[in-house]
């Protein structure tokens, strides 16, 4: 086909109705491109397709509760680092505090000092001329109808975050040389600068010195968490390889998440109840899947939940029949890697000779791979032990 647009597909299947089976993603466009153009052919879902749709809204949902849990994770570390923060707050926080305080009175001031004015009719300009402020600023100011920044700034997420539990636990442990630390930090796929672990490092000196040897000892039973170092990719590939796959390191850090939180338990449920129907072709249970899914009340599914239902019936083939894109994806990526590999060299009529020859010469292989498999089932050599190798494959097969 020249082009991949719905009205060229439809034409294109107008002019083979002997098609009685189309495997397709799960395109809207495409759908109703087949419905036109082949009414007489079952649709399809393709399997590959789906559970990369499912990954999507998986990884979202952990992307959620992973934030919930370090969250959780960091203001414990916090508590247990300054028990008593709060009661007997350092010199140095009241006197931020008192800055702040005293940005916020003078900012306040000229808020109101500028309100007046325009009460008294001056523009923007002639404001910012009273106030000394930038033009730019006035405008932004009055436009927001109060005062910006009126309350404390939020700190910002850091990529150091996550790892900061773990950085505890070593330095309580008795490792305090920075290189060996940021080398266990990139083994866990920390991405961020040294010099912030080195900063955060820094905090931890005066709590420690501080401390006497009870203290460290007790921290030092204190286990890494591996939870916080995982993103919600990597969770997510978790979820979605065979339990037989995943080490026993891995395994333990799915355990821990699964217990972490209630929404990660139910979303692997869900999940693993997925692929299982779809290893399984056990389609009847998409329907039990689907109502699963809304008691759940897991809101990053809706989005899979909807595209399902709206093509409920190529899902529920595709969970069902043996059909896939598997093949057409396949020969889409060997013609790629033709492709690419010849860019800027050639042109259409030599790829097409290329794609073509390709396949006479697997074709002919596999034709005389097939005669010498023909050949050597008439012939079956005879072993010691009196049994052919035609008897071994059948036994084989058996078992398979």
């Amino acid at each position: 086909m020249p082009d991949r647009r719905a009205e060229t597909v439809s034409a294109w299947l107008q002019g083979h109705p002997h098609i009685d089976i189309v495997s397709r993603d799960g395109s809207s466009e495409y759908a109703s491109a087949i419905s036109k153009g082949a009414p007489q052919a079952r649709q399809v879902s393709d399997r590959w397709h789906l559970v990369k749709n499912l990954a999507a809204c998986v990884s979202v949902q952990l992307a959620q509760s992973l934030a919930q849990i370090r969250r959780a994770e960091q203001a414990k570390a916090s508590a247990e680092e300054n028990p008593r923060s709060s009661e007997q707050p350092p010199t140095r926080t009241r006197a931020i505090q008192q800055a702040q305080h005293a940005r916020q009175a003078e900012r306040r001031a000229r808020y109101e000092q500028m309100m007046m004015l325009r009460e008294q009719g001056l523009k923007s300009a002639d404001i910012a001329a009273q106030v000394g402020m930038a033009e730019r600023t006035i405008r932004g100011w009055l436009s927001r109808g109060d005062l910006p920044y009126s309350g404390p700034r939020r700190e910002r997420a850091r990529l150091i975050d996550p790892y900061k539990t773990y950085l505890l636990s070593r330095w309580h442990q008795g490792c305090r040389t920075g290189s060996q630390l940021e080398r266990e930090l990139r083994a866990k796929g920390y991405k961020g600068s040294g010099r912030a672990m080195y900063r955060y490092l820094a905090t931890l000196e005066p709590s420690v010195s501080k401390r006497g040897s009870s203290g460290a000892t007790r921290e030092t039973t204190m286990q890494p968490n591996p939870r916080l170092a995982l993103s919600a990719q990597q969770t997510t590939w978790l979820f979605f390889r065979k339990q037989d796959d995943l080490t026993k390191e891995e395994q333990e850090s799915l355990r821990q998440l699964r217990q972490a939180s209630l929404h990660i338990e139910t979303a692997y449920r869900l999940v693993e109840k997925f692929l299982q129907m779809v290893r399984e072709r056990t389609g009847e249970q998409l329907d039990g899947w689907l109502a699963f899914v809304e008691a759940s009340h897991l809101k990053a599914f809706d989005s899979f939940v909807t595209g399902v239902q709206q093509d409920k019936e190529a899902v529920f083939a595709g969970l069902t029949l043996p059909w896939s894109n598997g093949p057409l994806e396949g020969n889409v990526n060997r013609l790629k890697l033709i492709k690419r590999s010849m860019y800027g060299r050639a042109e259409f009529d030599l790829l097409k000779l290329r794609v073509l020859h390709r396949s006479k010469k697997n074709q002919d292989r596999k034709d005389k791979k097939k005669n010498n498999q023909e050949q050597h089932l008439k012939k079956p050599k005879m072993m010691k032990n009196r049994t052919t190798s035609q008897h071994i494959t059948t036994g084989i097969s058996e078992v398979a």
